[in-house]
């Protein structure tokens, strides 16, 4: 089910085929993408290190974290991992220089930065790091060929997400709070099947892990 295909069955759901339609095609697609992303925070959808990576610039400490990441895990320098700072921990560099290669990190998920310790030098500069991260669907539903990344059979889980915003959006003569909360609990149906899944894959497979607190 591409997006074309989800964007039809959902204006079938809404009974939003004929034109003047009730919704537009950019708020309907909107509410897809929005309930692709939902999917993944609720669920822990998708957690990897194969999509971004860092590189290291001269005397630069600070590093933005890329919008399509949920939480980052951890940071490896090859096969060495960083230490992570956690929140209320100082780094303590001891008798070490106060730049050089990074062996500390720390984030600021309100400013969306990355803190190393320590400061890279020129020796460091290009180096990349890899970022194991949990994240966000590797698309945004861009265009009618694009096959969203989450499994086949949890897709309509989006068009749950995006039935629900869309008939509790004020303006349309289709509005309706008790349609919208049926699909809302359709879609936590979806989540709970979803979560179902991705504990049973990570029990089979060799995993890098969603964190804890996320795995309900």
């Amino acid at each position: 089910m591409n997006r074309a295909a989800m964007l039809s069955e959902l204006r079938e759901v809404l009974d939003d085929v004929y034109v003047p339609f009730s919704w537009t095609d950019s708020t309907l697609l909107g509410g897809l993408s929005e309930g692709q992303d939902k999917f993944c925070e609720e669920t822990g959808y998708f957690t990897d290190i194969a999509n971004f990576t860092l590189t290291l610039q001269t005397d630069i400490a600070i590093y933005a974290i890329p919008d399509r990441i949920i939480q980052l895990v951890d940071i490896w320098d090859g096969t060495r991992k960083l230490t992570k700072i956690r929140v209320g921990e100082v780094y303590s560099a001891g008798d070490a220089e106060p730049s050089g290669v990074p062996t500390h990190w720390r984030t600021d998920q309100a400013t969306g930065f990355i803190n190393l310790y320590p400061t890279p030098t020129s020796e460091e500069n290009g180096d990349i790091l890899v970022l194991q991260v949990w994240r966000y669907s590797q698309d945004d539903l861009a265009d009618d060929s694009i096959e969203p990344e989450i499994p086949g059979r949890f897709r309509r889980a989006c068009i749950e997400w995006a039935a629900h915003k869309a008939l509790e959006h004020f303006g349309t003569d289709k509005q309706s709070h008790t349609k919208a909360m049926g699909h809302l609990r359709s879609f936590g149906n979806y989540v709970l099947a979803g979560k179902t899944a991705l504990e049973r894959i990570q029990n089979q497979e060799v995993y890098i892990g969603t964190a804890p607190e996320y795995r309900t």
